[in-house]
Parts: C-alpha cells; structure tokens; sequence
C-alpha cells in the first residue's frame, strides 16, 4: 500500500523534482514508511510506501526489461504468488518478494492488457515503457485505490489525492457544476468528473494509455460486471469462493484485523478468518443511544470465533471537533455521516493493526438494501403500494433513465436522494444540462441486466460502492495510515453473485441476501445470522442542531463561508427552515454542513501552496 504521483510536463518552469515532492507531501498519511522517485526529462513519477508486503525489499519503483519498464504502484496484488511462479516459468527472475514486482514483470510478458486481466487486487499503477515511451495508469476493477488526473497541451499530471494535482499552477480548480449538482443530490460525486473541473477521476476498471512525446491520453475499459448471465449457482460454489476472497485478503507481513460490526457480512468474514488465523484481532464501535449501538451484537459473534476483540465507544460529545477533522482528511466533500465513527474506528484500530478487513460490497453484489424490493415483481408491486401507504412516491424501472435526474428524486437502484432538480437549481442559482456520456454509458450498461431487480443492484455497483462507500473506507483507514480490504470484491466471488438466478433468489420481501445468508450457516449459527440488518445510523439530528446553535445559527455560518456555486443565503434559509420543523432534511443538512468544512480546509492548504488559489472560488461556475 502506497500512494502514487506523477508529472509529464514539456513547458516545466519550475523542477520536476520540486513539483513532484509537493505532490508526494499530500501522501505521507498513505505512505509514512518512506519514498521513491524516478526522473527521466519531462517526466517525474514518484510514490510514498506503507509497507506491507516484503518489508525490506519492496520498495519503488521495480524495474523489468534491463532498466527499460519502470512501475509504481498503490494496492495489493492478492494472487502476486501464482503470477510470479507463471512468470518464472517463461523465465522471468526475481529479485524481491514484492507484490509489485510481478507487475513489472507480467506486463512485459503479456502487455498492459493480459497484466490486468491476469492479477487479481486493488491497485493503481503506473507503467513507463521507456521502449515504446508510453506511459500506462490503470485502477482495479471495483474502484478500491483512487486515481485521479490531469490534462493540458503538453502536460500531463496524476496522483493518488486529488488535492496534490489542486496544487498545480496550470490545473482548472474552478468548481465544476455537474459535480456539485450531484454532491447535492447524492451526497457523493459519481463517475469521472471531480469537484474541480480540470481533474478527472480515472474509472474503475479503466486504464489510460498516452505517448510521452504527446501526452494526449486515451482512456479505455477493461472490466465491468457482466448483467445478461444467468444460472445457478451453487452453494458450494459460493462458499468455496467466498473463503477463498477472506483468505486471499489476509496475506500480509504485518498484523491484520477485521471490522467487526456483527452483521452478516462482517460476521462471515471473521468467522472465515478466525480459522485461518486463530486468535486475530476484531474491532467495532458502540454507541451510547440504544438505538443505534451494536456493540453487544459484534461481542457475541467475537466470543464465538475466538478473536481477541476490541470495541470502543463513540463519543457523541466530540461531534464539533470530529468533523472537521474528516472532511480535513477527504479530497473531494462526501456527505455521508458514517465517516465519523468510521474515521475513529480506524485510529484506534491502527494502534493494533496495519490492515483491517471489512464487508464493503456485499449489500450491493447480495441485495441487502431494502429499497431495492421494489423491484421484485409482485413482490416489488406489493412494497410500492406499502411505500404509497406511508406517503412515499413509488418508483418503476422505466421511470428511471438518468442517475439524478428522474422523475421520483432516486437514483436507478431506488437509492433516495437529498433533492429534487428543482431544489438544486435553487441552491446554486445555475441550471445544470444534465446528460453527458458517462451518464449514458452507465444507462446502457444497467439495461444489460437479465432483470430490473439486477440493474438496481448494478446502480449502486457502479455508483455507490466505490464514489461514496470506497472512498469513505480508504480515506478514512489512510487517515491513520491503515491499509482497507474489502473481500466481497474478489471478482471471481463478485461474478458468482451476480450470476444468480432471479430476483427471489437474491432477496424477498422478509429476506435479504439470501445466498449468502445460506453460505454463512457453514460457519455461523443462525441466531446471529437472522439478527436484522444495522449499519452506521447516528443521532444527526440532536448533533446538527447543537452545531449551528454554537455558530450563532445557520444565517452567519453559512454567509461566512465562500461556498463556490452555492447560494449562501438560500442554504441557510433552507436549513433554519428544517431545524425549525423537526430536522426532516438531516442527511442534505450534514452534506452542507460538509462541504463547508471540506472546502474551507481543502482551499486552505491548496492556497497555500498554489499562489492565487484561494481567489479561484468566486470564479467558480464561470462559462
């Protein structure tokens, strides 16, 4: 694990060397355990370790060809083991037992293509072949490591952390207006576009390719879910694969734990890892309020594996000085509440361990959120009609053709936003024209699906897991320099899930993740296994009243922050309105109050190291 970074630059004024070390400085909390560089011309790409793999011997870059292929690389390769013993059977000689190495390596035997195909990790890499002059990125499958980038004649620059690729003084940081409009409504930014509208987001399961002499870069997929396959699937086969995705993901040289929240998927995790390492560390957080705590429940499936659990207490008293705290550690804002005790998790885990395991995409690939049983068929029909009885707006497949734009504010799983387009265009003052290729490509790909209840899963496989729920478990684990695996998203393990049959195989109107809640009771007994699903739900509503109470109210916090693109005074209309009513908005009040505090960080530290940087904001949303 590592973070990378990198510059192409034919018009340099200042040394390559000085831009790629301010670069690097935004990824010491990645890699505190040391650096590499390697300068060629116009080109300097560099990376900062945490070191997990092949302690002394795994540093970058790692050399193939006799000097000629030069490779960084952030992530792990979990099947590194099986493509080096293929490597040495063409002959290939190794000098470390780095994960990376196999990289270097396998992409002179098989080229960048049959390299991605062949590895299994999360990973974001960076390949000069110095015989061809290209250069090569790629990001995993699912979107685990981030990779972000930046373009401009003659220049090309990329990074782990967004921020890094801010700091340059030739890359657009003006507000980009479809990006905001999405944070708005989802809380996240999906798909290539960033908060900034000179950087884009390289996507999972793509790989960009470019000439050093030209760096005009050509983006390509490589991997995505297939949604027409159908069949049975085996409960054998799911076991077999969902053991092989924990043990894979525990292959390490330093000590290694598991988030324990005492769900299923946690729970089947730990109980898949205590047998392969007896005695290994668990950790979960509790909650004072009843409603919200689970800390009994993970205990319960600890003592039962064996594990030498940890289970700390959230304090609701630090909300004030938590906050600003994560959204100083995100590079883009991102709404979502359960960063905070996500972030805490990860600091007091880190003082045991340097990886932790955890249960990121299983709802999506297994169907475990309930809003997606409007898609069952007669059982969707019948949960549409329960949603009318509560005064909610049903939802049907065909209504949903765009991410946020549909008729019924959802996205195309069902997933609810914060606001319609109508109150967005209210917030920012700026209709945005919504439609752009990714949406699109996205449109196509869900329409793929053997069935509507598959192409909701699919949505939030494309859009939630990795803007919004990968993000939160990497940038809060790298917070505390802790390496995240989540084995759900093996792929071989992600194929078989969706594979499945129908829709009731996936899920009924009284059961979620059928087949694996089936696989689990070869390892769990069923008291824990029929425990109903609770993730991180917080007491907001008591938190964000206390916030704004202390800053003298929402009209003088949000006129004293320099939001780009955002209406300040409607904002804080909108939220005394709310807190007025009973807090009916707090999911779209957090998401503000969010991005506040990330933009007043992020600007911060950008301006101060890029000269007129914190006067970019009031153009934001020009042209």
């Amino acid at each position: 694990m590592c973070g990378i970074a990198g510059i192409l630059d034919h018009h340099a004024e200042a040394p390559l060397r000085t831009q790629l070390e301010g670069m690097l400085a935004w990824l010491i909390k990645r890699g505190p355990d040391g650096s590499g560089e390697y300068l060629d011309g116009p080109l300097a790409m560099g990376m900062r370790r945490l070191a997990v793999i092949d302690l002394e011997g795994g540093w970058q870059p790692l050399y193939a060809a006799d000097g000629q292929v030069v490779l960084f690389q952030n992530g792990e390769i979990y099947n590194y083991k099986d493509v080096r013993t293929e490597l040495r059977k063409l002959g290939f000689a190794f000098r470390t037992e780095s994960d990376s190495e196999v990289l270097a390596h396998g992409y002179v035997a098989w080229g960048i293509d049959g390299l991605l195909q062949r590895i299994d990790g999360m990973y974001a890499i960076a390949i000069l072949d110095r015989r061809s002059g290209e250069l090569h990125l790629a990001r995993d499958r699912f979107g685990e490591k981030p990779l972000f980038y930046a373009a401009v004649q003659g220049r090309f620059a990329w990074a782990s952390n967004l921020l890094g690729l801010a700091c340059l003084p030739w890359v657009d940081i003006d507000t980009d207006p479809q990006a905001l409009d999405d944070y708005l409504a989802a809380h996240y930014i999906a798909g290539p576009r960033t908060f900034f509208r000179g950087i884009r987001c390289l996507l999972p399961g793509h790989r960009l390719s470019l000439h050093i002499a030209d760096p005009v870069p050509a983006v390509s997929r490589y991997y995505r879910p297939r949604l027409d396959q159908t069949g049975r699937v085996s409960d054998d086969e799911l076991a077999d694969a969902t053991e092989h995705a924990v043990r894979s993901r525990l292959v390490a040289d330093v000590p290694v734990g598991v988030f324990l929240s005492g769900g299923l998927d946690s729970s089947l995790i730990t109980a898949i890892a205590a047998r392969a390492q007896p005695g290994i560390m668990t950790f979960s957080m509790g909650f004072d309020s009843a409603a919200h705590d689970e800390a009994q429940h993970a205990k319960r499936v600890a003592d039962y594996c064996g594990t030498r659990h940890h289970s700390f207490r959230f304090d609701a008293d630090s909300f004030d000085t938590l906050l600003p705290k994560v959204a100083a550690e995100l590079d883009q804002p991102l709404g979502d509440q359960a960063a905070l005790p996500l972030y805490w998790l990860c600091r007091e885990a880190r003082q045991h361990v340097t990886v932790a395991l955890s249960g990121e995409g299983a709802d999506e690939l297994f169907s475990g959120y309930g809003y997606y049983r409007q898609f069952l068929g007669v059982g969707g029909l019948l949960q549409r009609l329960r949603d009318r009885a509560r005064g909610r707006r049903p939802t049907t497949t065909p209504d949903l053709r765009r991410f946020t734009h549909n008729p019924t504010p959802v996205t195309p799983s069902g997933f609810p936003l914060l606001t319609d387009p109508a109150d967005r265009e209210r917030l920012t003052g700026h209709t945005v024209n919504p439609g752009d290729a990714w949406e699109s490509d996205l449109i196509d790909w869900l329409d793929s699906a053997s069935d509507p209840h598959k192409r909701a899963l699919a949505t939030d496989i494309g859009t939630w897991l990795p803007d919004d729920l990968l993000v939160k478990f990497d940038r809060m684990g790298m917070a505390s320099s802790l390496e995240g695996r989540a084995p759900y998203l093996t792929p071989r393990l992600a194929e078989l899930a969706l594979r499945g049959a129908d829709a009731h195989a996936r899920m009924t109107l009284s059961e979620s993740k059928r087949a694996l809640r089936r696989v689990a009771r070869r390892w769990l007994p069923r008291d824990i296994l029929e425990r109903p699903k609770q993730g991180f739900v917080l007491p907001m509503k008591t938190w964000l009243r206390n916030w704004f109470d202390k800053r003298g109210g929402a009209q003088i916090y949000f006129g004293s922050a320099a939001l780009p693109g955002l209406d300040a005074q409607f904002a804080a209309t909108l939220v005394e309105r709310d807190l007025g009513e009973g807090l009916n908005r707090e999911r779209l009040l957090y998401a503000l109050v969010m991005l506040a505090e990330w933009h007043a960080a992020a600007m911060s530290r950008v301006g101060a190291l890029r000269p007129g940087a914190a006067s970019l904001p009031a153009r934001a949303m020009a042209g």
